[in-house]
């Protein structure tokens, strides 16, 4: 099969042509650069374009544009794959996608052809799973908190919720998702043996329930939760999971982690919910805007625990993606 791969700032065109050259599958291959100059701010725009909308958000240039049109397979991680190239590309029969999500891709249009997509929504799942872990265990715990307030010359004991403040065994976590990375999340709770509680409309509530968790809806997840962390996909234009309403059905004592996508929760409403103490407090990882700017409402709260989009930035998470995603396309084939 003939293949054109592209590479971008954040998984370069080497690492895709280290794995085709390995591979078995590919007989001849072309592999190309789609800013993979620009700064990691820079590409951060970028994502957010795409992920708003979607595959014709950019125009990957007349020469990336041509070697797809004569593709049987286009390898892809963020570069976009519009109605266009699908429909004009004769023979293409997969899209790989080195993403979690499609959104750089004209669903319709390969739907329409027949054309088979096969994305990577593992490649950075164990990285933000674990960190989720991370964010629910330093809210819980004040950890970040507390290590400020040393750092200031403050040895602090008092926090809000130092009145209400358990172990992991003693909460409902609430997980509203249960794709590769809410599985991830649950696997990973299980040792801290809390109750679990799942939300996932396109779920099977038999899974659900084999991995020790309850199926419930997500108006009930926000009212029996203490934890409730976001591990859904949200479509370009759809509202937030986590708005005015949701907030109003979570406990006073609740917490809310965010390590999805910043659109999943409004975050007016957010910044309102912790001001006014409507909930407990907040882990957040994902912004509108970002790089988040110094007058951001939320950094002026001491009941949220901020960081800045670091979730899935391990070294596993990009390099590995091409092979992960080649060893997929194999599997289809076999």
């Amino acid at each position: 099969m003939k293949c054109v791969a592209v590479g971008d700032m954040m998984i370069p065109s080497v690492y895709f042509k280290e794995e085709l050259e390995k591979s078995q599958i590919i007989d001849e291959f072309t592999c190309k650069s789609w800013k993979e100059d620009y700064s990691k701010d820079e590409f951060r725009e970028v994502i957010r374009e795409i992920e708003t909308k979607g595959p014709e958000a950019f125009d990957p240039g007349e020469e990336i544009t041509d070697l797809m049109k004569k593709a049987d397979v286009i390898f892809v991680h963020q570069c976009p794959v519009s109605k266009k190239v699908i429909n004009e590309a004769k023979n293409l029969k997969y899209i790989l996608s080195c993403r979690g999500g499609v959104e750089n891709i004209d669903m319709e249009a390969v739907k329409e052809k027949g054309v088979k997509v096969i994305n990577c929504p593992a490649h950075n799942a164990y990285a933000v799973a674990e960190y989720t872990i991370g964010m629910i265990l330093n809210e819980l715990r004040n950890i970040t908190r507390a290590c400020m307030a040393l750092k200031s010359g403050e040895w602090r004991e008092k926090y809000q919720n130092s009145e209400t403040l358990t172990e992991v065994r003693s909460q409902t976590i609430g997980i509203i998702g249960f794709g590769t990375i809410g599985r991830l999340v649950v696997e990973r709770l299980k040792g801290f043996h809390p109750t679990i509680l799942v939300n996932d409309p396109f779920a099977d509530e038999d899974k659900i329930r084999e991995e020790g968790c309850e199926p419930v809806t997500k108006e009930e997840l926000l009212k029996r939760s203490d934890v409730v962390t976001i591990h859904a996909r949200i479509n370009a234009g759809d509202p937030p999971i986590i708005g005015k309403e949701e907030f109003g059905q979570m406990k006073e004592t609740a917490y809310l982690i965010n390590t999805a996508r910043a659109v999943a929760v409004d975050m007016k409403e957010l910044y309102h919910a912790l001001s006014e103490h409507k909930i407990m407090g907040a882990a957040i990882d994902v912004f509108p805007t970002e790089p988040v700017t110094k007058d951001e409402p939320l950094l002026k709260l001491d009941n949220i625990t901020v960081t800045n989009h670091q979730g899935g930035a391990t070294v596993e998470s990009y390099v590995k993606a091409p092979e992960m995603v080649l060893d997929m396309l194999k599997q289809t084939l076999e």
